[in-house]
């Protein structure tokens, strides 16, 4: 059976629109595909409840994303009820509203509490698509509930200082050239260590590692506060303020 990090490596690099959540509600996983569709960069969005980011209404203009979504309820307090394709209507960058078909699937993490809700999304006209397939035949045969042979106590506390800094910085988005920059070191030292933090985490990609240092709180001290997405109902302000003429300004001048 397929691990749980495994299944999101591996609808991380699909080219289906996926984003997953952790047992706090916090996003672990937004792919290059999820980027597209809502405008949104991962760096963005890792680490925040996906509530805040999604900010999604049903087709009535009722709000949908909370944190009791009925989603993730069903997914956690009754696990054996399956879950549905929905719609919503989610803000995109620039105003705008997009109106998605969410898939969700939950991904066992060995307690239903403690699942990974994994939500693929597509235009609500198109048919399901072959990662839902595989996904639904994943979650009908489970993913292994078996406990993981790795510790993460252990992992994080294996991680040097300047191992968990770099993770800190991948985790903000930087690539391997800006870490090095930031950190005044060689790229090839920087590439160095992340092939050190992928093996002590015993995991095979920089998106997973991020991932962990979410799940563990490895990260968001050290997380700069993020950009707030405009909800559907934001509308540019009719009584903005305008800027005087250079000419309105007296200069108060000595007699």
């Amino acid at each position: 059976m397929a691990r749980p990090v495994e299944v999101l490596e591996k609808i991380a690099a699909s080219g289906e629109a996926v984003f997953a959540f952790d047992g706090n509600d916090l996003i672990i996983l937004w792919n290059k595909a999820c980027e597209q569709l809502l405008g949104r960069p991962a760096y963005q969005v890792l680490g925040r409840r996906c509530y805040d980011v999604l900010c999604g209404h049903d087709v009535h203009g009722n709000r949908y994303c909370g944190a009791s979504c009925p989603i993730t309820n069903q997914a956690r307090l009754h696990p054996n009820e399956e879950l549905h394709t929905f719609l919503l209507d989610v803000p995109v960058t620039g105003g705008g509203v997009r109106r998605i078909a969410a898939t969700p699937f939950a991904i066992s993490g060995g307690h239903p509490s403690l699942a990974t809700i994994v939500h693929v999304l597509r235009d609500p006209g198109s048919s399901a698509s072959s990662l839902e397939r595989e996904l639904a035949e994943a979650v009908e045969h489970g993913t292994g509930s078996r406990p993981s042979p790795r510790t993460p106590a252990g992992h994080v506390a294996s991680l040097t200082d300047r191992e968990q800094e770099i993770l800190r910085k991948m985790a903000q988005g930087l690539a391997t050239e800006e870490i090095a920059t930031a950190l005044f070191i060689s790229p090839v030292t920087v590439r160095n260590h992340i092939a050190r933090i992928l093996s002590k985490l015993d995991v095979h990609t920089k998106l997973a590692a991020v991932a962990f240092a979410y799940q563990h709180g490895l990260v968001a001290s050290e997380m700069l506060e993020l950009p707030t997405l405009p909800t559907a109902s934001s509308r540019p302000s009719a009584r903005s303020a305008k800027a005087k003429p250079a000419g309105s300004r007296k200069a108060s001048r000595s007699r």
